[in-house]
């Protein structure tokens, strides 16, 4: 299979990750015929996610999209590249419908144009007017500080870092507490053992 994927589409960027996990990538011309060619012939029916990660210093997006075959026992993963300044590719929402919802989700938090999904409506995020949140030069403190308001005078409004620390000193206290406790139950328990040895031989002397 990967012998003829690799002289059909041209690619020797395949990476065998495990018996039942192959990747392959391919230019984004060919991602959907080597889709189609996979599930045709080798029964990978099933589309369990797409996936993005922003490599922003190359200026392109990976997209990989996650199949299985349909006893679920092997995974492939078809990545391709596209440019992340006009970042679109044609939707698969007509062939797996699953796809959909995954490339709705793209969409908005990566700003990807699906070209053929007409679905691509706000999600997960109301109004939202800025740079997509999980574009890496999304700032998410500048965000933070310029359009939230922090909660105050209110219980439940605590420094993380803080609070984490303080946790932390609270269980190791309660660790060093009950260590010593259970020293201290030792302790009496062999000063027990001792007065009642101590008693039955001063009764043996008698």
């Amino acid at each position: 299979m990967l012998n003829t994927i690799k002289s059909n589409f041209a690619t020797d960027d395949i990476i065998v990750k495990r018996n039942d996990l192959y990747k392959v990538s391919v230019v984004h011309e060919r991602v959907f015929e080597l889709i189609h060619f996979i599930g045709n012939n080798y029964n990978y029916k099933i589309l369990n996610a797409i996936t993005c990660t922003d490599w922003i210093e190359d200026g392109h997006f990976a997209l990989t999209y996650i199949i299985t075959t349909l006893d679920r026992k092997n995974t492939f993963m078809v990545q391709t590249m596209i440019n992340r300044e006009e970042a679109h590719i044609n939707s698969l929402s007509k062939e797996f419908a699953q796809a959909q919802i995954f490339e709705r989700d793209l969409h908005e938090m990566y700003g990807i144009n699906f070209i053929g999904n007409e679905n691509l409506k706000e999600l997960s995020l109301e109004n939202w007017v800025h740079t997509p949140p999980l574009r890496r030069e999304f700032d998410t403190l500048e965000f933070v500080n310029n359009h939230l308001t922090f909660r105050e005078g209110r219980e439940d409004n605590m420094d993380a870092k803080a609070e984490t620390k303080r946790i932390r000193a609270e269980k190791k206290a309660l660790k060093a507490a009950g260590k010593k406790a259970e020293e201290e139950a030792k302790e009496n328990a062999e000063a027990e053992t001792s007065k009642e040895e101590s008693q039955e031989e001063n009764t043996d002397g008698k």
